[in-house]
């Protein structure tokens, strides 16, 4: 018999220190092997995380298996280690029956009776009481330390700049980062972009305070933490990185004057405020240039996106996300710009001779549906065959399961139940694909007939003037066709829901149309 042991501590120390975790999983091993259980490497589940919360990697996994059927037993060392909360511990008991797993604790004695769940109950509740207490002891303590300008926690890795004093609880300016710090203030003001600040750092091998890249965001926190000017305060989020951080009102803050030593004069770091407030205003939320393929167009190259983007505030061009430093990995593709007018105006003629006669598309739309309905099986209705599949599959368990009582009870030999259960696996698995087969058509029958839905939309507001019609109506036109396009500087395709074939190569004034569109 398999049994599946569960360790949990609530704190990051007391997982460093050992003792905890070690003497739950031996008492929880010597359990297992005193009730004859054997218990393998893989069904030890050991974390670190509160346990007033259902919500842990470990434990989900552990409840996966028990659904599964993989184990047949669950050991724990104490209710409250399982859970804090009473009710919780009752509804994974519960679980763990249905699923005819038991559960057994080591301390505790358990038993699935009415009193077995009283006990249980009551011992989650002690324990959710005592954690309670626990948690208003330790803001007690934390508000305490904030009245006296005390940093009440850890800073983690650090803020970079500086080295954190454990014995004074401060922090102290590093030489090296704090010259890297005021020079990348002083480039901020000087009006630097954040892209340009982090790729100049990462170029001279600058690593971060965690030995890693720089990213423009790690330079827009940086240049906006009020800590570099000697300002620290408390309470700015509740919660925790486990679960979530919750902004606080300012008025909530608490000022802690003592904790961070300034770097950079309050002149500066106003200065640098009114650049990044400048460059969010000449940015509102929306590219200068509209670019039409965007969203619809990757490189043909690496496959990544491709972003509109524009020089000397004159030339559009489409480039590929992955030819720029944009991840730790660097870059991963030499694809070089490509001009953004030729490209849109190959790729919106072939969508427009399309467009030019409805008909033709919408016979296409429902060959394709027929074509896909006919897939699906002659005469057959597509929503009945999937739920009759559905039910088929729900019946193979109680199959094997009759399967399993006939060679109990001896009225079969073992060479023909083993037989029976390989054609058993065998359909089961024919009847899967099958369904998902099935499904993948009544999808592809919905997006063809949104794609109806949308082109009859596009043509009642556009068909008259196809020529001048406005970007907004040109990206409901692809969007109605789901026109995916992959570029290079010298080749172009165009797919979407009606079949666009189009090669393009390049000329000295942009791209030449040398394929062909079809319908």
């Amino acid at each position: 018999m398999k049994a599946a042991i569960y360790c949990r501590v609530s704190t990051e120390d007391q997982e460093k220190e050992g003792t905890s975790l070690h003497t739950q999983r031996e008492a929880c091993l010597a359990k297992g092997r005193e009730l004859g259980y054997e218990v393998p490497e893989d069904l030890t589940f050991i974390e670190t995380y509160s346990g007033l919360t259902l919500d842990r990697v470990q434990l989900t996994t552990l409840r996966n298996r028990a659904r599964n059927r993989e184990i047949e037993a669950i050991i724990v060392y104490t209710p409250d280690r399982l859970c804090r909360v009473g009710e919780d511990i009752l509804y994974l008991a519960k679980e763990f029956k249905r699923n005819g797993v038991k559960l057994l604790f080591v301390r505790e004695q358990w038993d699935d009776t009415l009193n077995g769940k009283l006990v249980a109950f009551m011992l989650g509740w002690a324990s959710e009481v005592e954690a309670d207490h626990i948690r208003e002891r330790t803001t007690r303590g934390k508000t305490d330390l904030v009245k006296r300008g005390v940093l009440p926690q850890g800073t983690g890795v650090g803020l970079y700049g500086y080295k954190w004093d454990k014995d004074q609880k401060k922090r102290v300016p590093l030489g090296f980062e704090t010259k890297v710090v005021e020079r990348v203030f002083n480039m901020i003001a000087e009006g630097v972009s954040r892209f340009k600040v982090a790729k100049t750092l990462n170029d001279q091998g600058v690593p971060t305070k965690s030995g890693g890249k720089w990213h423009p965001l790690t330079i827009k926190r940086m240049v906006t933490n009020p800590a570099y000017i000697g300002l620290t305060y408390f309470g700015k989020n509740r919660g925790s990185k486990k679960t979530s951080l919750q902004p606080q009102p300012q008025q909530e803050w608490k000022l802690l004057p003592d904790v961070t030593p300034p770097i950079i004069s309050k002149e500066l770091f106003e200065q640098v405020q009114k650049v990044l407030e400048r460059s969010k205003d000449s940015r509102p939320g929306r590219p200068l240039h509209d670019y039409l393929l965007t969203g619809h167009i990757i490189c043909g190259y690496c496959h990544s996106s491709l972003i509109g983007s524009c020089l000397n505030h004159r030339y559009r061009y489409y480039r590929c996300r992955g030819a720029y430093e944009t991840t730790s990995r660097g870059a991963i593709c030499n694809a070089r710009y490509i001009r953004a007018d030729s490209l849109e105006e190959i790729v919106w003629n072939k969508v427009r001779e399309v467009l030019e006669d409805p008909k033709v598309i919408l016979g296409e739309l429902h060959r394709q549906a027929e074509a896909e309905q006919h897939k699906a099986g002659e005469g057959l209705s597509l929503d009945k065959e999937i739920a009759r599949l559905q039910r088929k599959l729900r019946s193979y368990d109680a199959q094997q399961k009759r399967l399993v009582k006939l060679f109990r009870h001896g009225e079969f030999t073992e060479d023909y139940i083993l037989d029976e259960m390989n054609q058993l696996k065998k359909d089961r698995e024919e009847d899967k694909q099958h369904l998902c087969r099935l499904r993948e058509t009544k999808e592809q029958l919905a997006k063809l007939a949104t794609a109806e839905i949308k082109l009859n939309d596009f043509c009642a507001r556009v068909r008259q003037n196809l020529a001048d019609c406005s970007i907004e109506d040109k990206r409901l036109a692809l969007d109605a066709l789901d026109i995916k396009v992959v570029a290079t500087q010298d080749h172009i395709e165009i797919n979407g829901a009606i079949p666009i074939d189009l090669t393009a190569t390049p000329t000295s004034e942009g791209f030449s149309s040398t394929g062909q569109t079809s319908a």
